[in-house]
């Protein structure tokens, strides 16, 4: 058995007894010995608390030009450090590119669908780098879109990158009601994010739960019949992680309150009848829930499809929102003494003839377990 070996053995020994700091211990010195998924788990696992320790272990591993190494030391400096995607972010992304790296194409296409050249351009090198990832992709879209193979400066790639951030700003918002209770974001997310969550995360797709309104275990119910996804910690992603960002900017409240993202599918005759989001009183009692961000105060949809039918519905309101695609849904589950909104009282219409594809975001009160892992203490 190699020294590798060894520590990966010791790192799964101590996770099996729940002694984490010698676990991850043992992988930071896998990592050091060349192992290139050992040095990221215990990187991540750093970047929660010290993202610019997590740099500099990633940057002195003998495996730091690895680009699976490069690629996620600057998702780490993007989430955990930067923030933003700063211009040394965005040259190193398209340094990858110039390498054929898939997933920093990807990053970047997920920037820059509003300018169609270097859209087209990126499309055509993911074309040439990987087919079958491209056609997955792309399968919603006309194939005889014409591709610019002319090289894009990375000025231009920079330039689309900033003024799509630069929107978010000024993104506007539609208030559907006069107590300002349900506001609509237009157009928040591309085609291309949308079809990417759909093609990255269809995979994870089961039977939807509802929390048991004694004990808040998770239980089946006729009241909720689609399909769901949970985006948890290790399945999150660059393009996910910017989708949240962009989810808590525009609804104004904190990814580090933030519950997992959700991907749903409604298919013909789901739905999910009139319900609260918010806690109730015997839920908030709930160890479970009170350590892990307390209340739900906000809840946040995204659709990745348009349709005319499968509506969200607020009877209390008389207020109903046609699923369409890039759309963002926010609305308040409490009011303000943290009770209930009886107003926030919705459902998911039946989907009758084809299929409803959404991205759901619950927010608590407070911080939660996988705020603080994804986001870190930011």
């Amino acid at each position: 058995m190699s020294s590798v070996e060894i520590y990966l053995a010791k790192a799964d020994s101590y996770f099996q007894v729940k002694d984490l700091k010698k676990a991850y211990e043992s992988l930071k010195i896998a990592g050091e010995l060349g192992h290139v998924y050992a040095a990221l788990d215990f990187a991540y696992h750093q970047a929660a608390t010290d993202a610019y320790a997590a740099l500099t272990y990633l940057s002195c591993v003998p495996v730091k030009t690895h680009p699976t190494i490069k690629f996620h030391r600057l998702l780490i400096d993007r989430f955990y450090a930067a923030q933003k995607m700063n211009r040394a972010i965005i040259n190193e992304l398209y340094n990858l590119v110039s390498e054929g790296h898939a997933e920093s194409l990807i990053v970047l296409l997920s920037w820059t669908q509003h300018n169609e050249k270097v859209f087209s351009y990126l499309k055509q090198q993911l074309f040439n780098a990987k087919p079958a990832i491209h056609d997955q992709l792309f399968s919603e879209y006309n194939h005889s879109a014409t591709y610019h193979s002319e090289q894009v400066k990375l000025d231009l790639i920079i330039e689309a990158v900033e003024s799509k951030q630069a929107k978010l700003s000024t993104a506007r918002v539609d208030y559907l009601d006069n107590e300002k209770i349900v506001r609509v974001i237009p157009d928040a997310l591309s085609p291309f994010e949308c079809a990417y969550m759909k093609t990255r995360y269809s995979g994870l797709l089961q039977p939807s739960m509802v929390l048991n309104p004694i004990d808040g275990t998770p239980m089946r119910d006729d009241i909720r019949t689609s399909e769901v996804g949970v985006i948890s910690y290790q399945w999150a992603d660059w393009i996910s992680r910017e989708i949240e960002i962009k989810m808590a900017r525009l609804s104004g409240t904190s990814t580090i309150h933030g519950e997992p993202l959700n991907i749903l599918r409604y298919t013909r005759g789901q739905q999910y009848r009139s319900h609260y989001d918010g806690f109730s009183e015997s839920q908030m009692t709930q160890p479970s829930i009170l350590e892990d961000g307390g209340q739900r105060t906000h809840t946040i949809l995204a659709y990745l499809n348009t349709l005319d039918e499968g509506a969200t519905s607020f009877p209390k309101l008389n207020v109903e929102v046609m699923p369409k695609q890039g759309t963002l849904v926010c609305f308040n589950n409490v009011d303000e003494n943290n009770q209930i909104e009886t107003k926030s009282y919705h459902s998911g219409k039946p989907v009758i003839s084809s299929e409803k594809w959404l991205l759901t975001k619950w927010v608590r009160s407070n911080c939660t377990h996988y705020g603080k892992l994804v986001f870190g203490s930011n």
